[in-house]
């Protein structure tokens, strides 16, 4: 006697193993189990509207988002993200229209084109990226950092002798 086959996913559900095997070279979990609050955006598929509560976006098709907080985002190379993005890591393949914040590092591939306006505390960048638009790096320590605990102290101390120092 046989055994059952398991039933086939859902149609347009991922299998669990996809968030895992990125498109993206050498990319690993980010110390996060498969799929945990992750959204695959994939190839000729349309989001417009808010997407919450994630820790990863993964988008090889089109989103459209007035605001997104993540902890990471990865933009495939024929990936397309339009809005406003706060995120701890990015990667951008593909393209990136609006404003981002990456508190950490933000890379952009070969392939990717960043236009808009974007801060980060790291930036590499490929040769053959592409930044339109105006770039800030974030210079103050991480917080929860021994740096990030003495800055505070000593812009309180001078807030508090009037000398108005930043």
């Amino acid at each position: 006697m046989s055994l059952p086959t398991p039933p086939s996913p859902m149609p347009g559900s991922a299998p669990r193993q996809r968030a895992s095997s990125s498109r993206f070279s050498g990319q690993d979990n980010g110390g996060y189990t498969d799929n945990a609050r992750t959204l695959v955006v994939h190839s000729g598929i349309t989001i417009r509207g808010a997407i919450e509560n994630i820790e990863r976006l993964i988008i090889e098709g089109t989103v459209e988002v007035e605001h997104l907080t993540a902890k990471e985002l990865l933009i495939a190379s024929e990936g397309v993200f339009r809005g406003v993005a706060e995120t701890g890591t990015a990667e951008i393949a593909g393209t990136m229209e609006g404003e981002l914040t990456v508190r950490n590092t933000l890379v952009i591939r070969a392939s990717g084109r960043l236009i808009g306006d974007a801060e980060c505390r790291r930036l590499q960048v490929e040769e053959g990226g592409q930044v339109t638009g105006k770039m800030g790096m974030i210079t103050s320590p991480l917080p929860g950092t021994k740096e990030h605990a003495h800055v505070h102290a000593h812009e309180a101390a001078d807030t508090a002798t009037g000398d108005g120092k930043a």
